[in-house]
């Protein structure tokens, strides 16, 4: 085990070591003295949107939707007892999830830390893929993409991704169709795991009251020595600069209309900090524009316009980037003229200083108060390593960033043609 650097950062008041394996797996570790618990949070990036990737001799593979979520699953299976009994017996809290982008899996425990461990990095590198398991699996993942679909908000935000994109397998829940689980094989999951899940692809953060060089040591006997072939590449999609429609309309069994606003950005940024900056400056942009502290909101609020059903969220990765505005009402027309006037004015305007110095100091609160146990610490600095950033990167931006920054950020965004609009309308 290699460790590639000793990092103090005293705004968190943690210690960092920071290792690579000798396959390649890079490892943040943080001693936290005096907690009961301790925690490992392992993961690659991969994830629902790495449809058709390069990872062999063949050439390109397309595997169907929702692949990096039947995966998922394949894992939780284990080899020859399933992975959740495993950590239940060692008293260990354990999950996992995949998202557009990445696949990850955690646990914490007050105890039998190192076997648990073990646990976790065997059975990501270790799967057994038949197509028997794949069959016996279909039904249960089936329910799961069907209890999703009957959730109207879920309805309603991939209603506007299809809106906001043509072809970016964004536009796509995780767990992909129904149709696609089913035709989904053996083989498709077998080169996902083979492209993606390879030592050198790996990233793993610890965090806990434990010995760090035993720790490091032990965590370099359990990973694999080496990748077992070429990695897997992503191919790029070319999505249009701008939204696939200007409005889609749907319905559903809901007693009121539900309104989505999105604006999507042409284009990515990559990793590392490119992008942490876009979300960074989006997210408080969207802050100072619409969370419920903002006098916007209030004046939308108070004019009927909003209610405690609205929400905004900013969505962003390697290649894709949007904010979302979503909520009930009874006036979908006004909702969409108004919110619309509101991002351009605030485009126009800029943010007040007052209004940037208060959500700069409510970002750096959420950043450090977010990471005060080890499972936070450790799922904080997983996501870190898997963006290509340093631990706390977040800090340093946050330092340097003005009001004008956000300024640009909303200019760049709010405009006319970047925004698309999604309708739920209730069934007749």
């Amino acid at each position: 085990m290699k460790v590639l650097a000793e990092v103090q950062e005293d705004r968190v008041g943690e210690r960092i070591v920071l290792a690579e394996s000798a396959a390649g797996t890079r490892i943040a570790l943080t001693r936290q003295p005096g907690f009961a618990t301790s925690a490992a949070h392992v993961g690659v990036r991969f994830g629902s949107n790495d449809l058709r990737f390069l990872g062999s001799a063949r050439g390109p593979v397309e595997v169907p939707t929702g692949s990096a979520h039947f995966l998922e699953h394949k894992l939780f299976e284990g080899r020859d007892e399933k992975v959740f009994d495993r950590f239940a017996r060692l008293g260990a809290d354990f999950n996992g999830g995949t998202s557009f982008a990445l696949t990850t899996y955690h646990f914490q425990t007050a105890s039998h830390f190192e076997e648990a461990l073990e646990v976790l990095l065997d059975f990501v590198q270790h799967p057994r893929i038949t197509p028997e398991r794949v069959e016996k699996e279909k039904g249960i993942i089936e329910q799961e993409v069907r209890m999703y679909e009957d959730h109207p908000g879920y309805r309603g935000f991939f209603l506007l991704h299809r809106a906001l994109y043509a072809l970016h397998p964004v536009r796509v829940p995780p767990g992909g169709s129904v149709a696609d689980v089913h035709r989904t094989t053996a083989g498709d999951l077998q080169a996902c795991f083979d492209a993606f899940y390879q030592p050198s692809r790996l990233r793993l953060a610890l965090a806990g009251d434990f010995d760090p060089e035993r720790v490091l040591a032990r965590v370099e006997a359990l990973l694999d020595p080496a990748d077992r072939g070429p990695c897997g590449t992503r191919i790029p999609i070319e999505e249009p600069p701008l939204p696939a429609a200007s409005r889609l309309v749907d319905h559903f069994r809901i007693t009121r209309p539900h309104a989505y606003l999105g604006w999507r950005d042409a284009r990515g940024t990559g990793l590392g900090l490119p992008l942490l900056r876009r979300r960074l400056t989006t997210a408080l942009a969207l802050e100072m524009l619409f969370d419920p502290s903002s006098e916007t909101h209030e004046d939308l609020y108070l004019r009927g316009i909003v209610d405690d059903s609205f929400h905004a969220s900013v969505s962003a990765d390697a290649d894709w980037s949007h904010v979302i505005c979503a909520g009930e009402t009874e006036d979908p027309e006004r909702f969409f003229q108004e919110l619309r006037s509101a991002a351009e004015r605030f485009a126009a305007q800029g943010p007040a200083e007052s209004d940037f110095a208060r959500v700069l100091k409510a970002a750096w609160g959420r950043v450090v108060t977010g990471a005060q146990t080890p499972d936070a610490l450790a799922g904080s600095i997983l996501h870190d390593l898997l963006d290509e950033l340093h631990p706390f990167a977040v800090l340093d931006l946050l330092a340097g960033l003005r009001a004008t920054d956000v300024a640009e950020r909303a200019r760049e965004l709010f405009l006319p043609e970047r925004c698309a609009e999604a309708l739920l309308l209730p069934d007749a």
